[in-house]
């Protein structure tokens, strides 16, 4: 989902920084703590964590965020678009910024990135939280992926928006024609197709991404009207090292319907 970059913590203004010759649009504030990376999700950019980033900066953490490869204004070059790929970036991006070892924040397809991450580099993550996360076996909605990659008019584009948030008032005018202007921009449309043309088959190690929840302390926050990605049954993700919270009357942008609680379950985790 593509949205302006207002409303962004104080005096944190979007670069740029080239990772493997790609040019990553990015966000960067240097604290004293731990730092944390937040990648978005398919369609998204850095203001998935427009209504988040102060909260975070103002714990004190080095906070940062990136525009993967084909969204926001980063390269459209997206090679093979696999998951993979995006997670490479990600590391890249790590690596191109001096962050050696960082909790990891991830919505939707980025928290399936962040599971690649730590699949493939455990030794740079010291948490996974994972918002709306993609690839743990709920079945994603197709209709949104499929129309969100076609819609070439606001009338199409709409619908799709509307399934994103259980408040109706999130999806407004101005996003939708936002929205639309990405997409129309040049090798959006065939950078997005090819993400989305690949599947979460497996990971780096041979395994699947649900093996990889855990295996770092994990944090998991959904919403219970997720209408993207459908949340899990009660107990269905419990085990040693992961805590999951499912926020009633919330949708799939949770991390924006109830920033202040995601907020709060954010910090008190990354706090242990």
């Amino acid at each position: 989902m593509e949205r302006s970059s207002g409303g962004m913590a104080p005096d944190l203004e979007p670069r740029f920084v080239e990772v493997a010759g790609r040019r990553i649009r990015h966000l960067l504030q240097r604290g004293r703590g731990d730092a944390v990376v937040l990648v978005h999700g398919f369609g998204g950019n850095l203001d998935t964590w427009r209504m988040n980033l102060g909260a975070l900066v103002a714990s004190g953490r080095t906070v940062a965020a990136l525009e993967l490869p084909g969204h926001g204004e980063s390269s459209r070059d997206v090679g093979s678009g696999s998951l993979g790929e995006l997670a490479m970036a990600v590391l890249g991006y790590m690596d191109a910024v001096g962050i050696e070892r960082a909790h990891l924040v991830g919505h939707s397809m980025g928290a399936a990135v962040c599971l690649d991450v730590t699949d493939r580099a455990p030794e740079c993550v010291r948490s996974v939280t994972l918002i709306a996360p993609a690839g743990l076996g709920q079945k994603i909605n197709a209709d949104f992926i499929r129309g969100f990659i076609t819609a070439g008019s606001r009338e199409q584009l709409e619908p799709g928006l509307r399934l994103l948030s259980a408040d109706p008032g999130l999806i407004t005018p101005q996003l939708i024609d936002e929205t639309l202007a990405y997409k129309r921009l040049a090798g959006v449309a065939s950078a997005l197709a090819t993400i989305a043309s690949n599947r979460y088959a497996g990971t780096h190690s041979g395994g699947t991404l649900r093996d990889v929840v855990g295996a770092v302390p994990t944090l998991v926050i959904w919403g219970a009207e997720d209408a993207v990605i459908p949340a899990p049954a009660p107990g269905d993700l419990a085990q040693r090292g992961v805590e999951v919270h499912v926020l009633p009357g919330r949708g799939h942008l949770v991390q924006i319907e109830a920033a202040a609680e995601v907020d709060r379950l954010i910090d008190e985790f990354l706090g242990r």
